[in-house]
């Protein structure tokens, strides 16, 4: 016997839901579903765009920011190992990592082993360039670090 005949439904009858009050309606008498209220606030906790532009989150800290602040990192293969390097034109292919120009970000990331799991690496990755990038983050040279200030810690 079919499920169908075990329940004591008829097969193509319209099936019953209970109403908000307790009683049994038919999704044949429900009718056309009541509007839902317009939205007025983002869908998402955090909306993907804001008017600098798209938004990434850091691997550091994990606050979003915009994408004009933020350095990404991609990861290459030299001599046969992975290496985490800066991709200051933001346009390397393969997926890229996001991080504050902040020495604290870096050390964060490094500590987490955040560039592996964001870059989706099968093995750990070698970072000595988010390093020593981190350092001329920390002495306040401008030439490497993105467009715009930091991240307002």
């Amino acid at each position: 016997m079919s499920a169908a005949g075990r329940s004591g439904a008829q097969p193509g009858a319209p099936r019953s839901a209970p109403a908000p009050d307790g009683a049994t309606l038919t999704e044949a008498s429900t009718g056309a579903a009541p509007a839902l209220p317009e939205r007025t606030e983002p869908r998402y906790a955090t909306d993907t765009t804001t008017a600098d532009g798209p938004v990434r989150t850091c691997i550091g800290c994990r606050r979003p920011g915009s994408r004009s602040v933020l350095a990404r990192f991609v990861v290459v293969e030299v001599e046969g190992r992975p290496q985490v390097v800066h991709d200051p034109g933001r346009r390397s292919p393969g997926r890229g990592a996001w991080l504050h120009p902040d020495p604290t970000c870096a050390e964060h990331a490094v500590r987490r082993k955040a560039f592996a799991r964001a870059l989706r690496t099968a093995g750990p990755v070698a970072t000595d360039q988010v390093a020593k990038l981190a350092r001329t983050w920390a002495t306040g040279r401008t030439s490497t670090t993105p467009d715009v200030g930091t991240h307002g810690r």
